[in-house]
């Protein structure tokens, strides 16, 4: 009897999904807007995508904004808008999308999100793989007629290392990536990235986790440069780290991963544990 247990159990584990994506019961939205939320999630990590459609009002159209609120709340990626592409001059954030498609298999688990940019067919793909805990983000052309070039893109982040809601203009925020520490010279840092930084870590000299100070941990964007032209990283007093890349419009897909972490953090120790996961030399 023990032996048959142990030949099922080994069975049940060679078809066990170590990567795993589904719809999540909280949208994390008010109720007067309607969200759209997956997990995904691994051995390692989970995260928690939502597609937040906002209400129209006087002033302002309709948005679908981009929003992670987990693994973490109030900082990292978890801002209500922390990514965004530009099509042909066409933001994301004012398209719904027209489907979304889940899938599941042993290496890879995640949502594919159809766009049409006026005739621009593009598929945002949010996936884990079983072995890291990096969330995978690609927008590349959906198969099938499209109707128009791509002329012009550009994708934009905007984060928040480590803390968030402090005193106005209090913070610092700083970069460290393979060429070293990025500092600002002055209150605001604008800085141009380039294919040398193939990791970005973005975390905050005075807001750092610690014994005496329960702060989050810094986060981690790494692009692929591939299909990327140029970059621009804006960091420094304010609580906002914006970075912003170029695309090259000839490219077949655009692609970038990112880290965030439940578990708190300092610097050091974020820096460390990337060169644990072999992201870092």
């Amino acid at each position: 009897m023990r032996k048959l247990f142990c030949i099922l159990l080994v069975f049940a584990m060679a078809f066990t999904t170590a990567a795993e994506c589904r719809k999540h019961h909280n949208a994390y939205v008010n109720a007067l807007e309607k969200g759209v939320p997956f997990i995904l999630k691994n051995q390692l990590t989970s995260y928690v995508i939502t597609f937040r459609y906002t209400n129209p009002s006087p002033s302002q159209s309709g948005r679908v904004q981009i929003a992670m609120p987990a693994p973490v709340n109030k900082t990292g990626f978890s801002r209500f808008d922390f990514v965004h592409v530009v099509i042909n001059g066409i933001d994301s954030r004012w398209l719904e999308p027209k489907k979304f498609d889940i899938f599941n298999t042993p290496e890879e688990a995640g949502v594919d999100v159809l766009y049409n940019f006026n005739g621009v067919q593009m598929v945002l793909r949010f996936s884990v793989t079983d072995t890291s805990p990096l969330l995978n983000m690609s927008w590349s052309r959906a198969k099938g007629n499209n109707t128009r070039p791509i002329e012009s893109a550009s994708i934009y982040f905007t984060v928040l290392p480590s803390a968030s809601g402090k005193a106005k203009n209090s913070y610092a925020r700083e970069l460290l990536t393979p060429r070293g520490l990025l500092k600002p010279k002055t209150r605001m840092a604008k800085e141009n990235l380039v294919k040398e930084d193939k990791w970005i870590i973005m975390q905050d000299e005075k807001y750092q986790y610690s014994d005496k100070a329960s702060y989050a941990a810094p986060v981690l964007i790494c692009p692929d440069w591939n299909g990327i032209v140029s970059g621009i990283a804006n960091f420094g007093m304010h609580q906002d780290v914006a970075l912003s890349f170029k695309l090259d419009a000839k490219a077949s897909s655009w692609s970038f991963g990112m880290l965030d972490t439940e578990k708190k953090r300092s610097n050091a120790d974020f820096l460390a544990f990337i060169k644990e996961l072999k992201i870092a030399d």
